[in-house]
């Protein structure tokens, strides 16, 4: 039965392909952003020699599949260098773009106006470290050369998880600009905006998500720790361990501490408050990091607010010997004192970031004094 549903399901698909194609027309060539006099490319400069392209197409299409690819289209060819085409993780051949196979199986939505798209590969739909350090910069690259209030509106990844909301409210995209992919997969405007990806500049994602650009750290940190009295008189723990049980990652049994109550039972011996990010504002995530002297927690996303940290703050992260050096590079470029405790991973045969983790007691106990 379920190899008769499967079946049916690729022949429904490869109609809808069909009729889409017959509507669109198929994509049928690539042309290059350096011979058309229709495109424009600006750059954008910060500090450490670090330039963007800011690429602006005029009366273009742009289709996604939310994953993987995004196609800038016009005249039924696709625009080399504001798209791509993710494969695994690196940025493949133009001509590797799912539109050559797929077409644009979407109904087009025109847009009157000019639209900044801030999407990158599927990471950014629900991931907090790649919508911050992937998806928000974007922004700021855009700023640094264009009036941001001329943008009439913001393709996002998405919009309406909690952080996503709040971290765009505090950053001043109104509201009524905002629209997702999920909604806007296949657009047509009258201007549409993308930059260069903010910290994979050489197309190699593996090694340049563990050396960020500090421009970004600084400009989310000046952007977001800023002036509040509601949240100025709070007080915020200065031992803080990270709780990831509602994590993503946790609850699909891929990362985890498998001793973590020992874990907290020492911590809380020794002065730590056990936070659960989830349970927080955007905002007042970034105070909880900005404020603490000592921050412990198992590797993961929201080990992305080490970027809020003052300088020489503690941090210590609980890590597969797989786990890659993104976290440890984020703390070491934002001047923090970094520390690790490396185990080996069990319970899950996967060779990165996953798999679960005994932490050692007396090399904990040993690591917070």
């Amino acid at each position: 039965m379920k190899k008769i549903s499967k079946n049916l399901q690729k022949i429904f698909k490869s109609f809808s392909y069909l009729i889409f194609s017959f509507i669109y027309g198929k994509i049928k060539g690539v042309i290059s952003f350096n011979n058309d006099k229709r495109f424009k490319i600006l750059k954008s400069k910060f500090e450490d020699n670090i330039q963007y392209n800011v690429y602006r197409v005029e009366n273009a299409r742009l289709y996604t599949d939310r994953i993987q690819d995004t196609a800038i289209i016009l005249d039924n060819k696709i625009v080399e260098g504001p798209s791509h085409q993710l494969r695994p993780v690196n940025n493949s051949n133009i001509k590797e773009n799912i539109v050559f196979t797929k077409g644009t199986p979407r109904i087009k939505k025109k847009i009157k106006g000019k639209v900044l798209s801030l999407l990158t590969g599927g990471a950014g739909n629900d991931n907090y470290f790649h919508w911050v350090f992937d998806v928000l910069p974007r922004i700021k690259i855009c700023q640094k050369i264009l009036n941001i209030n001329e943008i009439d509106y913001f393709l996002l990844p998405d919009h309406e998880k909690k952080y996503q909301k709040e971290s765009l409210d505090k950053l001043k995209i109104p509201k009524e600009k905002r629209i997702s992919s999920k909604t806007y997969r296949h657009i047509l405007a009258d201007e549409i905006i993308v930059t260069d990806h903010p910290y994979c500049l050489n197309n190699d994602a593996d090694i340049e998500i563990e050396n960020i650009p500090l421009w970004i750290s600084k400009w989310l940190k000046e952007s977001i720790i800023t002036d509040n009295d509601n949240l100025d008189k709070k007080n915020y723990p200065e031992k803080v361990y990270i709780d990831r049980s509602d994590s993503i990652s946790n609850t699909k049994n891929l990362r985890s501490i498998t001793n973590e109550s020992n874990v907290k039972e020492i911590l809380r011996q020794n002065g730590f408050e056990i936070l659960a990010l989830s349970n927080f504002s955007f905002e007042e995530q970034a105070r909880i990091f900005y404020k603490a002297k000592l921050i412990i927690g198992l590797h993961g996303a929201g080990f992305a607010n080490f970027c809020f940290c003052e300088p020489k703050t503690k941090v210590v992260e609980l890590r597969s010997n797989s786990s890659g050096n993104v976290c440890e590079n984020l703390a070491i470029s934002n001047n923090l004192n970094y520390k690790s405790i490396s185990c080996e991973s069990i319970g899950v045969n996967y060779n990165n970031q996953f798999g679960h983790i005994k932490v050692p007691i007396e090399k904990l106990e040993e690591t917070i004094k």
